[in-house]
């Protein structure tokens, strides 16, 4: 693979369509404005990152290409389990949702834990992917990324937080249930390999454009981390932190999608 400082996106309409959809996300769920516009325009972001492999114009289906396409195709699954419940848009409840008598945090709970395997089988066609075309790999940029990534979580307090949070500890005041921390640490511990492997087979001097990508992933977890089990609401975000948070999601899959090309 060829590695250097300019990415190449996928052909279009691709980028164009995350151009359009992905503005329109963000201002669908600032405030929980619109649980309608949140579905329709995540899933057409989502949509946007896995038609870039369909129609790339490389001859062949790769073995490359399809662990790629896989990946991204169950991206889309899990930003379809993690889609916000329509009782966070209190512009949008009747007295049905409100009278309605159902466990909400079990429905959550299955729906968010079926996202983290979907991103996990991700994250594994992604590692697939990378190792098909390394020639070699860079072990000791494979360990130094994976323990850097993993001391990262841990200090965020992604992995096992403490009850209390601190500049040390649990930086962002995580509060996981029992029940979902084992399933968080797996998933930690893969999306770290991921992120290691798309680094470690890197050129040492120049950041690989699946290596960003990789990197856009990683640091975009953080932002859905600090919205599942921080201690402040859903509708209480801002913004610029929506829009950060979705824009490396949805622009890393897309710069990991245009690695296809010519592969």
């Amino acid at each position: 693979m060829e590695t250097g400082t300019t990415f190449q996106l996928p052909p279009s309409p691709a980028p164009q369509l995350l151009l359009f959809s992905l503005p329109f996300l963000v201002l669908s769920e600032h405030r929980m404005r619109s649980y309608g516009g949140t579905v329709i325009f995540k899933m057409l972001s989502s949509a946007a990152f896995l038609v870039g492999p369909l129609l790339t114009t490389s001859s062949g289906w790769s073995p490359y290409r399809r662990a790629i396409t896989v990946g991204l195709l169950f991206s889309l699954i899990g930003d379809y389990f993690l889609l916000p419940n329509h009782k966070d848009f209190p512009q949008e409840q009747s007295q049905k949702d409100v009278t309605g008598k159902r466990d909400q945090n079990q429905d959550i709970s299955i729906s968010f834990q079926a996202g983290v395997v979907a991103f996990a089988a991700a994250h594994i066609a992604y590692i697939y992917a990378f190792l098909q075309t390394a020639q070699t790999i860079g072990w000791p940029t494979f360990i130094t990324t994976f323990a850097a990534t993993i001391v990262f979580a841990k200090w965020l307090g992604v992995i096992y937080p403490p009850t209390s949070s601190s500049l040390a500890s649990n930086f962002l005041g995580l509060r996981i249930s029992r029940d979902m921390k084992p399933l968080v640490v797996i998933y930690a511990l893969i999306i770290s390999s991921m992120f290691a492997v798309a680094t470690s087979v890197s050129n040492s001097f120049e950041i690989s454009q699946r290596a960003a990508g990789a990197a856009m992933f990683v640091v975009s977890d953080v932002f859905v981390a600090a919205s599942a089990f921080g201690t402040t609401s859903v509708g209480s975000r801002g913004l610029v932190r929506i829009a950060v948070g979705y824009g490396l999601y949805f622009w890393g899959q897309m710069v990991i999608a245009g690695t296809v090309e010519g592969q």
